[in-house]
């Protein structure tokens, strides 16, 4: 692959990370080829040179913003001494979704599902892998709560991480629908409660 044309600072990791941030503050649609070129600060025959388009460019940043969130999901679950509260934290974690102009940007992850769907083919083991890592994170942090005493029933945990990960992504939606922090905080209340007895 070519790199003339490119600045000579140029660093792939930097400009796949800033255009994530673009993506997931924007959506795809509404991300012009303009915007990731400044998000980037590539021209326009350099992002081409990259990527050899704008989707490609995006199930890129989709990609990592999933590789990022399950490192970072991992490495809160093994810091905490409490598996219980690692979940309550993850799920409390919807009210700081803040993006610098202070209108919530959601999980990209939600938001990708909702403006695509299926109708995306390229997007749809992504979505599928995501999912599926959230899914496994939470069951290992259920598996930890039963091993520990926190939980005394052991029965149905994948299902309950799957529960888990839908509430998560509904949680998103509510304040992204402007639902207040005291209702957000009374539904992770409510689940955490319910978690024994499912």
């Amino acid at each position: 692959m070519t790199t003339r044309g490119r600045p000579k600072s140029f660093c792939p990791d930097r400009a796949l990370e800033n255009a994530m941030q673009l993506f997931w503050q924007r959506g795809y649609e509404a991300a012009s080829l303009q915007d990731l070129q400044a998000a980037t600060g590539l021209s326009k025959s350099s992002l081409y040179q990259t990527y050899p388009s704008k989707q490609a460019w995006f199930v890129a940043a989709f990609s990592l913003y999933v590789a990022q969130r399950r490192a970072l999901l991992l490495e809160q679950l093994q810091a905490s001494a409490s598996p219980l509260a690692f979940i309550r934290e993850r799920l409390l974690s919807v009210l700081e979704d803040g993006a610098p102009d202070g209108v919530p940007r959601g999980c990209m992850l939600v938001n990708v599902a909702n403006e695509f769907s299926l109708s995306e083919p390229a997007l749809v083991p992504v979505l599928q892998q995501a999912t599926a890592g959230v899914c496994q994170i939470f069951e290992q942090a259920l598996e930890r709560a039963v091993a520990s005493g926190e939980l005394s029933n052991g029965n149905n945990l994948g299902a309950r991480a799957a529960y888990l990960q839908c509430v998560m992504s509904g949680l998103r939606t509510q304040v992204k629908s402007a639902v207040s922090a005291d209702s957000i905080r009374a539904t992770v209340a409510v689940v955490m409660a319910g978690l024994d007895c499912a």
